[in-house]
């Protein structure tokens, strides 16, 4: 193997890669045995703990101390929030025809002009540039990105046949169309010419060109000067030539030897090259799952590195110490795990039917294994793509009007781009997977749109995998840290700093720059489809039947799939059907998928630089888990990280990620006997899981019956169903801690969600998994028990036990209490009593009787090296924060944040009020009432008290209830009065919601106020859209976005269209964390686009980032997100505490782990970040921001009809009818609000504001409804669909406590309202003058879902309402009398803050226990 090697472009090639910029943001940023255990105000503490010192706790791992600014909670202007400009489409987007394959909206143009030039297609890429450049103004910073992009593509075909020529048709065109055209150069403009003149030109020529455009670059300003010098695109021989003819400047520059460094035989160059994938690299069997589709295959195939004889060699030629040689080892191993699996796929195809062959087995379905016939597919699909691509070159070559008609002059250059080998081998597998996961006895078919529209983003992501791209990006971002240094050092004079030269800009705009790699919607759809169209003629089968009259075998050939049409509700769908013996294949033998596997890895994760740039080494994964179509929260979560604002959050994902793990070999051991013996303990599913399917009614049964077989047979294929997948995904952890059983360390990366949440990456075997996998693992660091640790252990299992709701003191007694059956367990857990198997979490609590029987039984328990994390679990945390924000003192009390001697359990506290209730209600007889007389138990209350803070709906409360119950009552039996347990868990759900308002209020205020301002924003328009609004009723031509060129006409589809767009609410919720990440909740709603391929039409979903927002989902799920961003941050502070102060961390939400040794530390650090949090004004903060952010903008008000104010602004309308939208009946009653009003209000504000006194006084004078509401200013008069709070269920009559909360926040609202009349030139009228508005009942809307369990296994937020467990939303009735009118968008005072100080937590031992 050759170590040595230096990392640059190669310049045997020079022209073999693309130079596209790529600027990435710059980076953000031995175990001692023992601890020294803080004092802490635990019963294990002699001492009282202090206020809070840090400077007790020991710094073990002192070479991993990050930087201790990163655990503060930093403080940051709430007036200048991120805000990106998210209104483009405010300023119509210009689109043009698509005529010879070429046109559409600018993203798809760019995206075009990129993909041809990749190929090399100069004269299309000519072509789309002129488009771009009579669509844009000459300064449009796009415009000239496209002219760089096609003048490095230039430079490149130049540099294969370097001459002066090639030098003069480059300049040709800077001059003539970009000087020429008053198109601005920029920074990479100016190397794009130096490296031509360095490389093009004769020596004599050379020195006066670099000259003439180093002389331009100074002419340009400091930044591009900076910018050229700096630049990664020069190689390391350009860049010693450009700064040597910088004599005056600079310092002579060292040899080019020593100033690359970076070599990979060192250990540091070996290391950074294996992190961006440059360099490759040259126990108890578990009894599989008989199982169909994607999966136990494909896992084996990703850990086959650590099967025996399989491993890599191990580097001992390496010129380096046995540490630094260990490292690069597991680096090899990693890059290894995570290389491409497909060659390795098609090469077991071919060997199946080479096996077949050697056998005398030629075609023959019956005797192929579908292995083989997908090497047979391949053979045969792989030339007719390759065809396909002939085809596409021939037509882009020869662009005729007919050749120009064709379909492959719009997506050729794209089918250039994509390596045919892997697509064919990916279409292959993922049409089978796709079938076999769908297969039922009645169901075969797959929806053609939805196969082609993913086989088209796979296909997408296929082309992005290039690891030629990563090796010039990794190049690219060690020559650009390493160039700055070195101008540093170099530079004779003194040059200005970013901060002092670069031009800052308040609000970029949301961009879409980094779209334009993509491949467009459309063409993705276009691939997909021609894929599988080939696909589909290549499949055949070899079908043979016995003759019925001669008996003789006959064999035809037959097509594998074929396409089907079917009618349905109107609509006609397309569908691809598998012919029926690939159907019984599917169902028998796995199909080998190539998709990688996202396992734990052998090093730390990368560093989190960039949105893409960070954890594993080869395979691209994200920093924040964004959906594909939610451009905006990618647009802000770039925007922050390149601004250095979530810095501390990308910090906390390195610290979870470098946080090392080992598999505990002894849970293993057991859970492997217990595996392959089929026996199901402890959560493991059973081999034979004995189930009995329905016995059929008799022929003369009564529909009744009937119905109740069908739901019972229903019911009993949805549990087989169920335990088969829950068995095959065991299969699949099992398989995995087997390969990783002998590793010393693994690791998981992290990401977040868009609220901030983390989660693992790898989603099969991790610890926020269930009891299973959790199980499974151990710290891979051990630390000495010492007598806390020893203590807390023994807490810790009585925690796991079930036995968590009692003083620490009777935790740890129960421990000793049951030290015989903890002993039993560990050293007889399958042939003794088996105790542990009845615990809550009886894999836990194994590993934990395992773990303390190994402490006691050593010489000094105290001294025993314990590797078991210890938990730490919150109380609701949810209801944590709300009480904390509003300062709620019973709530703080109910969630253990008041000091206490024993933990309040509000889930016993919600079931003991349930029990009452239904014992009273049993009283008065009644079927249900007594049937659950005295079986109510805190796990039947559980989830839905969990869930009701993060806003669970009733019909979700009751579902969760149903399941508990059906747990509780495994035979339950219909009877009369109850058929089912549908009726006792609506019943019991009814009573939780009581129980709830009764025990927890103080979150209503908060919970009202964020509805409001949700709700608010929600019914906006921005102050963009208000001026735009203006324009048009002044007469003005609606324009386009100021880098556009303004077209010379306009027609009356594009205007209505342009109209249509403009009087649409777009405004989302947007708000910042306190560690400065900007949450965007996406929801929008989506429009159609249809796609025209050679088999169907496909109609696709298209978002938009500017499209108008989903209300009902925007306003449902902010609060239940907020309070989610809020636990983030408690988590991320704690995190990155816990790494300054060597303190092991990891996090299942809002249940902490740590060491045994550490967990009164780990209580110090949670109770300091959650005071430190809540000590801030977080809702203020809130509150400045969305002032700050949503400043100028108005908010369509309902008024209730009876107010002042309302009639008065009807009187109005019906004298200023020519203003009115329409001749509707509302309108004519003067109810509905008009788009003229609000630009008849900004008229007003623009007049007002005007210098002349006679505008002025016309302004003064004017009256639009706006200043009708603001002069009586009647907050009580607002109406707004309004979220159910916490514990409320809906009221068909009477006032409900929700409009008592908001009544009280409106009327502070109301104090506030003259101050805001008077700065929009509006006289308020006295309080005793205006008629206060009566209250009205009010429409009523539930909120969101949030199911926390199977967000806690998949990793993925869940909202009820993209859920299928919820009825159909209905429309709001509304009370037709209401009256609109447009209002500036305020937002009511922050509720009062209680009187409880959060400091008192810090002596609360039960906050976290």
């Amino acid at each position: 193997m050759r170590w040595a090697a230096r990392i640059a472009t190669s310049k045997s090639n020079p022209s073999s890669n693309t130079r596209q910029p790529h600027h990435v943001p710059a980076s953000v940023a031995s175990r001692r045995r023992t601890v020294r255990s803080l004092a802490t105000a635990t019963e294990f503490a002699s001492a009282t703990a202090p206020a809070f010192a840090f400077e007790g706790l020991s710094r073990a791992f002192a070479t991993r101390q990050p930087d201790a600014e990163l655990a503060k909670l930093l403080p940051w202007d709430t007036s200048r929030p991120l805000v990106l400009d998210e209104f483009p489409a405010m300023n119509a987007i210009p689109v043009t025809p698509i005529k010879y394959g070429i046109g559409g909206d600018p993203v798809e143009l760019h995206q075009n002009l990129y993909a041809c030039l990749r190929v090399g297609r100069m004269d299309r890429a000519s072509a789309i540039l002129h488009r771009l450049t009579m669509m844009y103004n000459p300064s449009a910073p796009d415009l000239i990105e496209a002219h760089n992009l096609y003048l490095q593509a230039m430079f490149e075909l130049a540099e294969q046949t370097p001459s002066e020529r090639g030098m003069r048709e480059i300049e040709e065109f800077y001059e003539t169309q970009m000087v020429a055209k008053g198109i601005e150069h920029n920074a990479q403009t100016l190397v794009t010419l130096l490296r031509a003149a360095m490389n093009l030109l004769p020596e004599g020529m050379r020195e006066a060109s670099i000259q003439k455009y180093l002389h331009l670059a100074r002419r340009s300003g400091p930044v591009i000067l900076e910018d050229v010098n700096g630049s990664p695109e020069f190689s390391d021989e350009e860049w010693d030539t450009l700064i040597r003819l910088q004599s005056d400047h600079f310092e002579e520059p060292p040899p080019i030897e020593t100033a690359d460094p970076l070599q990979i035989n060192t250990p540091d160059g070996l290391a950074r090259a294996l992190q961006h994938g440059v360099v490759p690299e040259t126990l108890t069997s578990i009894k599989p799952v008989e199982q169909k589709g994607l999966g136990l295959s494909t896992l084996k195939q990703a850990l086959s590195l650590f099967e025996p004889g399989k491993d890599i060699p191990y580097p001992h030629e390496m010129e380096a110490s046995k540490e630094e040689k260990d490292r690069a080892y597991a680096f090899m191993r990693q890059i290894r795990t995570e290389q491409d699996a497909i060659h390795a796929a098609t090469e077991r195809w071919k060997a199946e039917d080479l096996k077949l062959q050697e056998m005398g087995i030629h075609g023959v379905l019956q005797w192929k294994p579908i292995q083989a016939l997908m090497w047979n597919w391949y053979t045969a699909l792989v030339p007719k793509l390759e065809a396909e691509v002939k085809k596409a070159k021939e037509v882009l070559s020869n662009p005729c009007e007919e050749n120009m008609r064709d379909d492959r002059y719009l997506y050729g250059t794209y089918l250039e781009l994509i390596p045919i080998k892997k697509v064919a081998a990916l279409s292959i597998t993922r049409l089978l997977s796709s079938m076999a996961g769908g297969i039922r006895d009645d169901i075969h078919a797959l929806k053609l749109s939805a196969l082609t529209t993913s086989l088209g983003m796979e296909i997408e992501e296929t082309y992005h995998a290039d690891s030629k791209e990563r090796h010039e990006s990794f190049v690219k971002k060690m020559r650009t840290q390493a160039r700055r240094e070195m101008l540093q050092q170099l530079s004779k004079e003194k040059t200005a700093t970013d901060a002092e030269a670069r031009p800052t800009e308040p609000h970029p705009h949301l961009s879409d720059s980094y779209q334009r790699k993509d491949f467009p919607s459309a063409i993705r759809v276009r691939l997909g489809a021609l894929v599988l169209d080939h696909l589909i003629q290549s499949a055949t089968i070899t079908v043979s039947r016995e003759d019925p009259k001669s008996g003789k075998q006959l064999t035809r050939t037959q097509p594998a799939f074929h396409h089907h049409i079917v009618f349905a509700q109107g609509k006609k769908t397309a569908f691809i059907v598998p012919h029926e013996e690939i159907v019984k294949k599917l169902r028998s033998e796995p199909v080998n998928d190539i998709q990688t596997v996202r396992l734990p890895m052998l090093v730390e994760p990368r560093p989190w630089t960039a949105i893409d740039e960070g954890g594993y080494y080869t395979i691209k994964e994200k920093a924040v888990r964004i959906k594909i179509r939610d451009r905006s929260q990618h647009a802000y979560t770039v925007s922050a990280i390149e601004n250095g604002d979530m810095k501390q959050v990308l910090a906390g994902l390195d610290t979870l990620g470098k946080v090392p793990w080992k598999i505990n070999k002894d849970v293993y051991k057991v859970m492997a006997e217990c595996w392959n013996a089929g026996e199901g303990i402890a959560g493991l599913v059973p081999e034979d899981a004995n189930l009995r399917r329905p016995v059929e009614p008799a022929p003369t049964a009564t529909f009744a019956d009937r119905m109740k077989y069908l739901n019972q047979v229903r019911e009993y294929e949805n549990l087989k169903s169920g335990l088969h997948s829950r068995r095959c995904f065991q299969n699949f952890q099992l398989e995995i801690a087997r390969a990783f059983l002998n590793e010393e360390k693994i690791f998981y990366p992290h990401s977040v969600d868009f609220r901030g949440r983390a989660y693992p990456i790898p989603p099969i075997l991790n610890h926020i998994g269930s009891d299973l996998s959790r199980g499974l693992l151990l710290f891979a660091n051990g630390k000495e028990l010492g007598e806390a640790g020893l203590q807390w252990l023994k807490v810790h299992l009585a925690n796991l036990y079930g036995y968590d709701k009692a003083s620490l003191k009777e935790r740890e007694q129960f421990a000793m209490d049951n030290i015989e059956e903890i002993y039993d367990s560990a050293n007889n857990p399958l042939n003794g009593n088996r105790w542990w198997t009845k615990a809550d979490d009886p894999w836990q609590c194994l590993a934990c009787c395992i773990e303390l029987r190994n402490a006691l039984e050593s010489a000094d328990p105290t001294r025993y090296v314990s590797h078991l994390p210890v938990h730490q679990d919150g109380t609701c945390n949810g209801l944590q924060h709300y009480a904390a924000l509003g300062g709620d003192e019973a709530g703080a009390s109910q969630v253990n944040l008041e000091p206490a001697d024993k933990p309040k359990d509000i889930y016993t506290g919600v079931a003991e009020i349930v029990k009452e209730l239904v014992a009273e209600d049993a009283k008065q007889g009644g079927v249900i009432p007594n049937f659950l007389n005295g079986k109510i138990t805190r796990s039947v209350v559980k989830r839905t008290v969990m869930t009701n803070v993060y806003g669970v709906t009733f019909v979700g409360a009751k579902q969760q209830v149903l399941e508990e119950l059906k747990t509780m009552f495994p035979d339950f039996q219909g009877q009369i009065g109850m058929q089912d347990l549908g009726a006792p868990a609506t019943y019991i759900a009814k009573k939780i919601f009581i129980a709830l308002g009764r025990i927890f209020n103080g979150a209503q205020e908060i919970q009202c106020w964020l509805g409001e301002c949700g709700d608010r924003i929600t019914s906006s328009i921005s102050a963009e859209q208000i001026q735009k609004i203006k324009m048009r009723y002044e007469g003005q031509p609606a324009g386009y976005d100021a880098k556009y060129k303004h077209p010379k006409t306009k027609s009356e589809r594009m205007s209505k269209k342009f109209d249509k767009d403009l009087d649409t609410f777009k405004t989302s919720i947007i708000w910042t964390t306190p560690l400065k990440m900007p949450v965007v909740q996406h929801y929008r709603k989506d429009h159609t686009k249809t796609v025209k391929t050679g088999k169907a039409n496909i109609t696709i979903a298209a978002a938009s980032k500017t499209g108008e927002v989903n209300k009902r989902k925007q306003l449902q799920a902010f609060p239940p997100n907020f309070i989610h961003s809020l636990d983030a941050t408690h988590m991320i502070l704690s995190a990155l505490k816990c790494a300054e102060v060597g303190i092991d961390f990891a996090a299942v939400h809002d249940s902490f782990w740590t060491h045994a040794a550490d967990v009164e530390n780990l209580n110090i650090v949670l109770r300091d970040a959650f005071v430190r949090m809540h000590s801030e004004d977080i809702v203020g903060r809130l509150a400045a921001e969305f002032k700050a952010r949503y400043a100028g903008a108005m908010y369509l008000a309902t008024l209730n009809p009876k107010s002042t104010a309302a009639a008065e602004i009807r009187r109005w309308r019906q004298t200023h009818r020519e203003f009115q939208a329409s001749s509707s009946k509302r309108s004519l009653k003067g109810i509905e609000a008009s788009f003229t009003e609000v630009a008849l209000e900004a008229q007003r504000q623009e007049l007002l504001k005007s210098e002349d006194p006679e505008q002025r006084k016309k302004g003064e004078e004017m009256v639009t409804p706006t200043s009708i509401w603001l002069k009586y200013g009647d907050t009580k008069s607002l109406s707004s669909p309004r979220l159910a709070l916490l514990g409320e269920m809906k009221v068909a009559n009477g006032r409900s406590k929700a409009q008592e909360v908001k009544e009280k926040i409106l009327e502070k609202e109301a104090e506030t309202i003259p101050e805001v009349a008077e700065s929009v030139g509006v006289k308020p009228v006295a309080k005793e003058e205006a008629v206060e508005g009566e209250a009205v009942e009010e429409p009523v809307e539930e909120p969101v879902e949030e199911e926390e369990a199977a967000e806690e296994e998949a990793g993925e937020e869940l909202l009820a309402d993209e859920g299928k467990e919820e009825r159909p939303a209905k429309k709001l009735k509304i009370k037709s009398n209401f009256v609109k009118v447009w209002l500036p968008l305020t937002f009511p005072p922050v509720p009062e803050k209680g009187s409880w100080d959060v400091a008192r937590l810090r002596e609360s031992k039960y906050f976290f226990s």
